[in-house]
């Protein structure tokens, strides 16, 4: 395979990415449709921040803001807080992920980074999510489920020493409800 060719099909990897991330609720909720009961999948797009690495650090705080659709949450939004170790490229935190109507769930953050071979430059994460808690119609919900995400290596900005670099991604896995289906 060509390098042009493998840069068209990573170029048309990411717009589809991209695509998903900004498709309809009703879509996230029937790509389930067929499949286990739990199904639990979506994608997003957002700003990974962080203040600005000084030189010899070994570990970074990353907050992460996006939006997306899911299964199980329709348009949702995103808080994810991690801890970047900048040796092993581990990462551990916590996330929030807030449905529309304000239900949300609580999880947990296991996660190890690898350096992509996408263009433009893009660290490729990899995460195992643990529900944690639930409110609302989301109370009591458990699962795991992975995190694949896109972090972009260049800055989109650099304000006040906190830099914002782009993200997108996706997540499936499985999320039940503790007496009830849903």
């Amino acid at each position: 395979m060509t390098t042009r060719t493998r840069c068209q099909l990573y170029v048309s990897a990411a717009a589809m990415m991209v695509t998903a991330a900004i498709a309809a609720p009703a879509a996230a909720q029937a790509s389930c449709e067929g499949l286990a009961p739990g199904c639990f999948k979506g994608s997003f797009l957002g700003q990974d921040t962080h203040e600005v690495v000084p030189e010899g650090a070994t570990s970074v705080v990353i907050t992460t803001t996006a939006t997306g659709v899911g299964s199980r949450l329709g348009r949702f939004s995103l808080v994810r807080e991690v801890t970047g170790d900048l040796v092993t490229f581990g990462a551990a935190g916590s996330a929030r992920w807030v449905a529309a109507n304000g239900d949300s769930i609580e999880t947990t953050v296991d996660g190890h980074a690898y350096v992509s071979d996408l263009p433009g430059g893009y660290l490729f994460v990899t995460e195992k999510h643990t529900i944690v808690g639930g409110t609302g119609r989301l109370t009591g919900a458990e699962g795991i489920f992975t995190v694949e995400l896109f972090h972009r290596f260049e800055p989109s900005s650099v304000i006040d020493g906190v830099q914002a670099h782009d993200v997108f991604g996706s997540f499936h896995g499985t999320i039940t409800f503790r007496g009830a289906s849903r």
